[in-house]
């Protein structure tokens, strides 16, 4: 049987569970910024500029980060690493919806896309063409556009190794990707939304190569000075 005393010491000490409080009353409100962004982004689309449309998930990725640290901060690792794990799932299926409406339907992001399931099969016949008219014009579009097709899929390369054991492996996330981005515009040609072009195919698939490259190369050195710690 426990002494009063002992049950006293066990309790966590009156500021500290305020704290705890505060800090999960914060996240929360995070969490609820971070939809409320969404929600007025569905509701004004079109009529919010491309900085501001672009600047939304960003913001919201950065509330919601800005949420997990303080309602972890008091867990333990195991726990901490579980509602990580969850978060980071809300947020794959979060990307998902983004990169969706972004590659079928662009009327977000005021995306100037062609419609009718035209093709091009052509290898580096866009990039080749965006390339000319920067050098002719000076127009920064053309870079945005070649860039934009590399970085939408980073996210991609990141997520998987973190969520899903077996996408570390190379010789299946590799292949996976690249079917990925293939079948993305195997799609817009079948469906009719886009333009299916073989140049936006290996665009994506560089962005999402870098992106798990870089995350594998992050995670092989934190197990690497972990286990050296060790």
């Amino acid at each position: 049987m426990r002494s009063a005393g002992d049950q006293v010491g066990h309790e966590p000490p009156p500021a500290q569970a305020g704290g705890t409080g505060a800090r999960g009353r914060m996240s929360v409100l995070c969490y609820a910024v971070a939809a409320a962004l969404n929600g007025a982004w569905l509701v004004m689309g079109d009529r919010l500029s491309v900085n501001h449309q672009l600047m939304i998930p960003l913001a919201s990725v950065a509330l919601v980060a800005l949420g997990v640290l303080l309602r972890t901060r008091g867990l333990d690792a195991v726990a901490g690493g579980r509602y990580r794990r969850r978060v980071l799932w809300v947020l794959f299926v979060y990307y998902l919806a983004i990169l969706s409406v972004m590659l079928f339907f662009g009327g977000l992001f005021h995306l100037d896309r062609a419609w009718g399931g035209a093709v091009n099969l052509e290898p580096f016949y866009t990039i080749r063409r965006f390339l000319i008219h920067y050098r002719r014009t000076g127009s920064l579009s053309s870079l945005f556009n070649l860039l934009g097709n590399v970085v939408i899929l980073i996210p991609l390369g990141v997520l998987l190794p973190v969520l899903l054991r077996p996408m570390r492996r190379v010789w299946l996330a590799v292949p996976l990707l690249a079917a990925v981005c293939a079948g993305v515009e195997w799609l817009q040609w079948r469906t009719g939304l886009g333009v299916a072009d073989v140049d936006d195919s290996i665009l994506n698939f560089v962005g999402a190569l870098a992106g798990w490259a870089a995350t594998r190369l992050c995670q092989l050195a934190y197990f690497h000075f972990k286990g050296a710690k060790q």
